[in-house]
């Protein structure tokens, strides 16, 4: 089944779009393998539930009927038994869905995209399922419709936000945190007035970046690995100090950096259903790498969010050769990372130990089936030990920002909350930025990203940076 992209006139259809959440409801709700994963699911599972199906007649080849016989037979689990009687009626009661429930179901999905890896039925199984793309089809076709709305022109704009703020950073960290300002926001934008919102940093990235690279050669020029760093809004703005350590540490194994000025990555403005803004973004951003691919240089992010954009995304919906290019050279940074270190090309040159160590693994990297990378980088540094936890922040952008939804976003989060506790580790680490804001408010602890502790036990100090060093030969038979 091939589904309609955001550059088909079909993918903009209202009544196709109904349609298909229709038909997609109802091969969720014959499966339903992913109503512990958010919001989303139980919400349309208890709809389904609440309809009186006793006066409905089964139909005589539902969807659902289909995708449980289907599920049976290529799994022989539990659903390998027959449709119970209930849900063929409910399969035919799924067409008295009130569209609010869709509306709901929608909402509540904070695009964790957990749902991907499990579900049976993505492609290249026929029915074709993606849940979370879906979702934002219909937040786009809203925002079509009605506008974007304010909340999400505002979140939906890091670099507008972060370009104000850096302007007087100070000031506007103060401001920003004041009580009255803070209930203003929250009546006005929608940012609930208790959640923790990420401060302006008093030297942006770039600007460090620049300083430190006066004069760089022609990426042409350059023979060794090399890479460009897409350094995310989040780095720019508020964790500089990110974007440093990945600098510092990927020179210290000999690998040349460069960093283009860039835009968001357009996740943000999807979230709000603002296609336009997103693909315009996107497009910005291809065409500024492109010329780095093509001189030999891969691209390594250090947002999960971002890295899954590049990856999968931009190809969605930009739908050129070039952003497929881009797709296939980007990396998250610790699996970059990591494959140097399979290839015998990382220095292991450390020299402080970094002590117990909890890691939660974000939800974009899990979805990205790489591996846990950063936990497998994190072990081999000096006196680590690690604990995984393998659990969602809720936060996911935007979403646990929103006046609306704040109070879920720290309910679904207390699992995580407690692995991180229960571990008894006394360094939380997250590569996502955004969790590590839930994280904080939380824990009142500082959470640090897996390459400030990598950079940390290579010696890295804020007065003085880390060496750069040429690239590592790795032994004689090695690549």
């Amino acid at each position: 089944m091939n589904l309609p992209g955001p550059r088909d006139d079909a993918y903009w259809s209202r009544e196709a779009l109904v349609a298909e959440e229709k038909r997609v409801f109802e091969v969720c709700n014959g499966c339903r393998l992913c109503f512990n994963l958010c919001p989303s699911f139980p919400a349309l599972f208890d709809a389904v539930d609440a309809l009186d199906t006793t006066s409905d007649p089964a139909p005589a080849a539902p969807l659902a009927v289909d995708a449980l016989g289907n599920h049976a037979a290529a799994t022989g689990g539990a659903h390998a038994a027959a449709p119970r009687a209930d849900v063929l009626g409910q399969a035919h009661a799924l067409e008295r869905l009130p569209l609010s429930v869709h509306q709901k179901v929608v909402d509540l999905c904070y695009q964790c995209k957990l749902c991907d890896p499990i579900c049976p039925y993505t492609p290249p199984h026929e029915f074709a399922l993606d849940f979370p793309r879906l979702m934002l089809r219909h937040k786009a076709i809203d925002a079509r419709e009605n506008g974007v709305a304010l909340q999400d022109r505002v979140l939906g704009n890091p670099d507008l936000i972060g370009q104000l703020g850096s302007l007087l950073p100070t000031v506007a960290n103060f401001v920003t945190n004041l009580p009255l300002n803070r209930a203003m926001m929250e009546k006005t934008v929608g940012i609930h007035r208790d959640r923790q919102l990420p401060a302006f940093a008093n030297q942006t990235f770039l600007s460090w970046f620049r300083a430190r690279h006066a004069e760089q050669p022609a990426p042409e020029a350059v023979t060794g690995p090399k890479v460009v760093l897409f350094y995310t809004c989040s780095v720019q703005w508020n964790e500089p100090q990110v974007g440093r350590a990945a600098v510092e540490v990927l020179e210290h194994n000999g690998v040349t950096v460069f960093a283009p000025e860039m835009k968001c990555c357009g996740m943000p403005a999807l979230d709000g259903g603002d296609v336009a803004t997103a693909t315009s973004w996107a497009k910005h951003n291809v065409d500024a790498l492109l010329p780095y691919v093509e001189a030999g240089c891969e691209i390594v992010s250090p947002g999960p969010t971002c890295s899954f954009m590049l990856k999968k995304e931009w190809g969605e919906y930009i739908g050129s050769e070039a952003a497929e290019r881009i797709g296939k050279a980007s990396f998250d940074l610790m699996e970059y990372l990591f494959r140097l270190r399979k290839e015998q090309r990382l220095r292991e040159d450390y020299t402080t130990d970094v002590g117990g160590v909890a890691y939660h693994l974000p939800c974009h990297l899990k979805v990205q089936k790489i591996g846990f990378r950063s936990r497998d980088m994190l072990k081999r540094l000096p006196g680590a030990k690690v604990t995984l936890v393998d659990q969602c922040s809720c936060m996911d952008g935007t979403w646990g920002m929103k006046k609306e939804f704040y109070q879920l976003s720290k309910d679904g989060s207390q699992k995580l909350m407690n692995g991180l506790k229960d571990s008894g580790a006394e360094t939380y680490s997250s590569d996502c930025l955004i969790a590590k804001l839930q994280i904080e408010e939380q824990s009142g602890k500082t959470v640090k990203h897996p390459i400030e502790l990598m950079w940390t036990a290579y010696g890295g100090r804020d007065d003085a940076p880390l060496a750069a060093m040429g690239p590592v030969e790795p032994p004689k038979g090695q690549p």
